[in-house]
């Protein structure tokens, strides 16, 4: 795989770097860092002095970035694929989305701190930009990351079937994973505490096409070295994602993004975005 990291010297970025090791089959690595640099005007100066505190300002900038790249190489002193470095200017989103497309990046991998989704809505995170534009898978670190044995996929259609097979076809694991597919029936548990009841035939017919769709998915994912096994879950999607990750404990939750460029999937929350800000453990969104 070639892998995009972008670390912003957060402890987050440091989670992010040190997961490196989780991972399987990576060809190349590229370590990217970008300089924010802030417009800085002052009018009350005149522009020689406006231009030496500009530059002053920027020259602190990229110390602290050279030294940033500096560590996350020392974390990465004993990987064994070429790294290469990158400090760059302009928009941090705009620089990865760039970045991520010239190398020609399988996954790119970010640390971020765990925020509101209405907050990250507003201010426009920089993960959030990369999720909802980046053309690749992207890996979303919140905690430290030591293993990966324990996959949570939550399954929507066959179209995540076929996301899942593309990016295992990489073969980016260590060893033994056991992987639960996972496919929810979309039965709002509202309904029932409101005393409003499906007809049981109709929860069974709904039941059995999911467990026939799971068992679809299985015979896909046969073919991987890994121990592959089906849940049905019942309930609010997202809410019943959760609950599953808070009894199994997985090392990683993997989902496919779904028309990622609706802003009214965004605003109303689908259920990956759900997870992702709900959710403690580390997540790879695939497309």
């Amino acid at each position: 795989m070639r892998i995009l990291l972008a670390v912003d010297g957060s402890e987050h970025s440091d989670h992010a770097t040190k997961a490196i090791h989780s991972l399987a089959s990576i060809h190349s690595l590229t370590v990217l860092h970008v300089l924010n640099l802030p417009r800085l005007t002052y009018p009350m100066l005149g522009p020689d002095i406006a231009k030496d505190l500009a530059m002053t300002v920027e020259q602190a900038m990229r110390t602290e970035g050279e030294e940033v790249l500096k560590r996350t190489m020392s974390h990465l002193s004993y990987h064994a694929a070429p790294v290469n470095t990158r400090l760059e200017e302009g928009a941090p989103a705009e620089i990865i989305l760039s970045v991520a497309e010239e190398v020609q990046a399988d996954l790119v991998m970010i640390g971020v701190r765990g925020v509101g989704q209405l907050q990250e809505l507003v201010l426009g995170s920089v993960s959030h930009q990369v999720l909802t534009q980046a053309r690749c898978p992207v890996l979303i670190i919140k905690t430290p990351v030591s293993h990966i044995n324990k996959i949570l996929l939550p399954l929507q259609d066959l179209e995540d079937v076929g996301r899942i097979k593309k990016f295992l076809n990489k073969h980016p694991f260590h060893g033994q994973v056991e992987i639960t597919v996972f496919s929810v029936v979309p039965i709002p548990r509202s309904i029932f505490r409101a005393g409003i009841s499906a007809h049981e035939s109709k929860i069974q017919e709904a039941l059995e096409s999911t467990e026939t769709f799971l068992d679809i998915a299985i015979s896909e994912l046969k073919s991987f070295p890994y121990c592959v096994i089906g849940l049905v879950g019942m309930g609010a999607p997202a809410e019943t994602i959760l609950e599953q990750e808070a009894e199994t404990k997985p090392d990683l939750i993997v989902m496919g993004i779904h028309h990622p460029s609706s802003v009214s999937q965004i605003l109303l929350g689908s259920v990956s975005h759900t997870v992702l800000h709900r959710s403690s453990a580390p997540i790879l969104l695939l497309r």
